[in-house]
């Protein structure tokens, strides 16, 4: 499970640096002794052996998966954002005309307005009408501020959940991107376990070992990327 800190996913205990065990560093040790019986090429870059190009396809694949697995993980959050998005402009609209109306009715009732009479009050006194009247516009007044107050609260809730969901979109990105370089550190140094027992009894193993391309998995362009905000539509896009 992710440990988090005050609302926020700090960082992910699965993307720790990964281990090279035993068995795997004993396997790429034998592979270098066969490979280096049977004359193979000196691992120089990635095109090379058989172990390396393995190596590189495993990072691929492996940056891949975390890539694929993070679009299908925030599949709910990003339709949800999306329906944000539409959302918003008709509370905005919505709120713009609670605001007019809070407008309209926060000026006083002209005298003409006070003194309109309507059915079955013809006979009531001037004032009692002037007080119904008052009454009305101010019972009007307040409805058009507590609907105001509800539109209100509707776009600021859209905009807290926007914001939310973003940073939870952002942090979930840095941690697949996390992942996948860690995939890298992986595979490079099995790669230099593999390397450093291919030229072991080599004379030249010194100048070998400073000819070595050391970039064997380059970050794929994703995770390179400055932009920490992934994005969504691209989700089958290779890199």
């Amino acid at each position: 499970m992710a440990l988090r800190g005050p609302g926020t996913e700090l960082f992910d205990r699965r993307y720790r640096a990964l281990r090279v065990y035993w068995p795997t560093s004993a396997r790429l040790r034998w592979q270098a002794r066969v490979d280096r019986r049977a004359g193979l090429p000196l691992g120089l870059n990635p095109g090379t052996t058989p172990v390396l190009q393995g190596l590189v396809a495993r990072h691929d694949d492996a940056c891949e998966r975390e890539r694929t697995r993070f679009h299908v993980e925030t599949a709910p959050l990003a339709v949800r954002l999306q329906q944000i998005e539409a959302e918003l402009p008709m509370a905005r609209l919505l709120l713009a005309g609670r605001a007019d109306e809070v407008a309209r009715t926060s000026s006083p009732p002209a005298a003409e307005a006070l003194a309109l009479r309507l059915a079955g009050e013809q006979g009531l006194p001037t004032e009692l009408v002037r007080q119904r009247r008052q009454t009305t516009h101010d019972r009007a007044a307040a409805a058009a501020r507590a609907a105001h107050e509800d539109a209100q609260r509707a776009v600021d809730d859209l905009l807290a959940e926007e914001a939310a969901i973003g940073g939870q979109l952002r942090n979930r990105w840095d941690v697949t991107r996390s992942r996948a370089l860690r995939y890298g550190d992986f595979m490079r140094r099995q790669a230099s376990i593999y390397r450093r027992a291919l030229i072991r009894k080599h004379p030249e193993r010194e100048s070998l070992a400073h000819g070595w391309e050391t970039e064997l998995c380059p970050a794929p362009s994703w995770v390179a990327a400055d932009d920490r905000t992934p994005s969504l539509p691209a989700a089958g896009v290779n890199a």
